[in-house]
């Protein structure tokens, strides 16, 4: 068996190698990550058709943030992994500190606006009445923590920057263990306490988060690419400049694509309960496929900024790009389909609607044909930022949300009347579009560019 394994190994090509070995354990953290939000709904899902929906509109906004968390990371994992390659720790940890305080700094914005402005944000999901009452609370506590969410998430991007994906992999173990056991005491009590309902599940959320934060901080103390002195502690204008630059694209990019989902989540909410529940827990489920697309992603750019750092030639950069879409591809083609087969019984976790159950079967099988143009997005967005463009992903994701996805949900799913087969439709349509003008850059333009600063 030793012999077979050896033999196997070897005839993998090494950047092949490389990529898994940095994207599995970064899609076992995402898993992890995505697993709060899937007990959130299991658990809320005890609670009714209207708590799922709570949850729902939360999570456009936590998404929304999450997106911008991590496009702002994306910019301080391009700085620290060309670093990285050139074996510059100074540069390296000076690309650690802007990047978490850029991180935090937003965080603290977007969590006074979401606490100022609750009610008109929960309006334009189309939260009225009973539904806005009844998220008010879970909204408030889970997006008033977003600091603690952005400093963590450049936490986790520091460690992936330098190929240390297990160890975020592991503290998500870790989060998911408490989140689980607080999640089910807050929402349903234990013993003479009787549960805080949708309330206790923001609280279960915000512990573990916090836990997270301060566990991966302590490990961060023990690694010296990471462990951040007083004297690395001090703003440098110049790499301030440089990064934030890069992220305002990187950030816009992710901003674009959430806003656009919060505008046709509201057209969907309007399509009725059943509908939108059914789309929330349909997105529940293919976020198993498209976090595969995420650590590839990361692989992406860790092995490409580390590349181009150590003056690494452009056919290596282009291999490890090609290899990250090919692995991303075909395990998330492969995922989702066995999603679809399964969704019968999946989706019996979350209600016993038949009307629910039939919609998602079908709209998970319009996903299956989504899965290779959107790993081309994915894994395209990181390597092209990766190379020091953070721009042109920015341009391509306006296009393509606003575009296709957002006014194709208005015409075909809410004028014309074809509803949520017609929403997934215009999802397919539009990584379709952003992967054929990556497809352009990449055969047309120069690939890698200097970093300022």
């Amino acid at each position: 068996m030793e012999v077979i394994s050896i033999a196997v190994r070897t005839q993998i090509p090494p950047h092949a190698r490389r990529i898994a070995g940095i994207a599995l354990p970064a899609i076992g953290e995402a898993y992890l990550q995505n697993l709060l939000g899937v007990i959130d709904m299991l658990f809320v899902s005890r609670l009714g058709l209207v708590a799922i929906d709570a949850v729902g509109v939360t999570n456009v906004y936590a998404m929304t943030y999450n997106g911008v968390f991590i496009a702002v990371s994306a910019a301080l994992s391009v700085f620290l992994s060309r670093a990285v390659g050139a074996n510059d720790t100074r540069r390296g940890k000076s690309a650690i500190w802007h990047g978490t305080l850029l991180a935090f700094l937003l965080g603290a914005i977007l969590s006074a606006l979401s606490i100022l402005l609750s009610t008109p944000l929960l309006h334009l999901m189309g939260a009225h009445g009973v539904l806005r009452a009844t998220a008010m609370p879970y909204f408030t506590i889970v997006l008033g923590v977003s600091p603690l969410i952005a400093v963590f998430t450049a936490q986790s991007a520091s460690f992936r920057a330098i190929g240390r994906t297990k160890t975020p992999l592991y503290v998500g173990f870790e989060m998911n263990a408490i989140h689980v056991v607080l999640d089910y005491v807050l929402i349903f009590g234990i013993g003479g306490f009787h549960g805080l309902g949708l309330l206790g599940a923001g609280m279960a959320m915000v512990v573990a988060r916090l836990y997270a934060m301060v566990r991966l901080w302590m490990k961060s103390r023990l690694v010296e690419a990471l462990r951040l002195s007083t004297a690395d502690i001090h703003v440098s204008p110049p790499i301030a400049l440089a990064m934030t630059r890069f992220a305002v694209p990187a950030a816009l990019e992710r901003l674009s694509m959430r806003l656009g989902q919060v505008i046709y989540f509201g057209l969907i909410v309007r399509m009725g309960v059943d509908v939108y529940a059914t789309h929330n827990i349909a997105g529940t489920i293919t976020s198993f496929a498209s976090t595969i697309g995420g650590g590839f992603a990361t692989a992406a750019t860790a092995t490409i900024g580390q590349a181009i750092g150590s003056g690494g030639n452009e056919s290596d950069v282009r291999t490890y790009r090609r290899w990250s879409y090919i692995e991303s591809a075909l395990a998330m083609t492969g995922m989702t389909i066995l999603l679809w087969l399964a969704s019968p019984f999946i989706g019996l976790i979350y209600t016993h609607s038949p009307r629910v159950l039939h919609l998602l079967f079908i709209i998970l099988g319009i996903d299956i044909i989504s899965q290779p143009f959107l790993a081309a997005v994915l894994v395209d967005t990181s390597a092209i930022q990766a190379g020091g463009n953070s721009k042109f992903p920015m341009m391509t994701t306006m296009i393509g949300i606003w575009g296709v996805r957002t006014l194709g949900v208005y015409v075909f799913a809410w004028r014309l009347g074809l509803g949520l087969p017609a929403v997934w439709a215009c999802i397919a349509a539009d990584n379709a579009l952003r992967s054929g003008l990556f497809l352009w850059y990449r055969r047309t333009k120069p690939w890698v560019r200097k970093l300022t600063g």
